[in-house]
């Protein structure tokens, strides 16, 4: 056990947090049992893990299902690459969501699901992103 890698997850599951570690050192940790909280927590919620590349969003997934054992049934992968249609059952059936910001804002925009339910975003390589 890293003692840091606790004290971070305690704060990271009761406030908005931006953690800077190296390679290495737990983030994935970290962000796999903040999820697996905000899952257990609202079982009608839904919880985001957004990654700037989809190999960054695989490599997540796979994170989620062996640290802590979120049941594949309730995760879904979103991309470009799923239809529309499929896209808006994944967002009302399933529960933690693994896709790029630009999926997410897409769906947003086309009211594919409703932002207000998401009750965890998790941002990965943070320090990449831009705004408008």
């Amino acid at each position: 056990e890293r003692k840091y890698q606790l004290d971070i997850t305690r704060t990271a599951i009761m406030e908005n947090t931006l953690v800077s570690l190296p390679t290495g050192l737990g983030k994935t940790l970290i962000a796999a049992v903040v999820m697996y909280n905000y899952y257990r927590w609202f079982p009608t919620g839904k919880v985001v893990f957004l990654a700037p590349t989809r190999p960054l969003v695989t490599q997540q997934i796979g994170a989620c299902y062996n640290i802590v054992g979120i049941p594949e049934c309730d995760t879904a992968e979103i991309s470009g690459k799923t239809s529309p249609k499929e896209r808006m059952e994944l967002w009302k059936r399933r529960r933690l969501f693994f896709c790029t910001p630009q999926t997410m804002q897409r769906d947003m925009e086309e009211q594919r699901f409703n932002a207000q339910n998401v009750v965890c975003l998790i941002l990965d390589e943070a320090h990449k992103a831009t705004g408008k």
